[in-house]
């Protein structure tokens, strides 16, 4: 656990805090056997107000792409750790002694470009 710690913090995905919110650290297994890092936010899910959007349909999306000449693919490495937290939520997703900047994978609320 140290290790991911110290990744999470030298990637910015957190950082220290003096948060009064907290929420456990639970580490899960992999598939491969190495360590999840995860957050049980269960208790903070109870108050947590949904951003709730819904899908695209795909025909809208297929319609969307009539004309275009470019077209990419991505993969992105725990893609939820490339869009910014708010800074007034960041203190929400305190584990203890961190809080993140990005959100993190269970947090109730991905970000609705997440689906784009």
């Amino acid at each position: 656990m140290n290790e991911q710690v110290k990744e999470m913090l030298s990637d910015r995905v957190i950082r220290p805090s003096s948060s009064p919110w907290s929420s456990p650290v639970v580490i899960i297994k992999k598939k491969d056997g190495s360590p999840r890092f995860c957050v049980d936010y269960r208790r903070s899910n109870l108050i947590t107000e949904r951003d709730v959007y819904p899908l695209p349909r795909i025909d809208d999306i297929i319609d969307k792409l009539a004309g275009s000449k470019y077209f990419t693919t991505l993969d992105l490495k725990a893609g939820y750790w490339q869009i910014p937290i708010d800074e007034q939520d960041k203190k929400k997703t305190i584990d203890g002694l961190y809080e993140f900047n990005v959100p993190h994978l269970v947090y109730p609320t991905p970000p609705p470009h997440s689906n784009a």
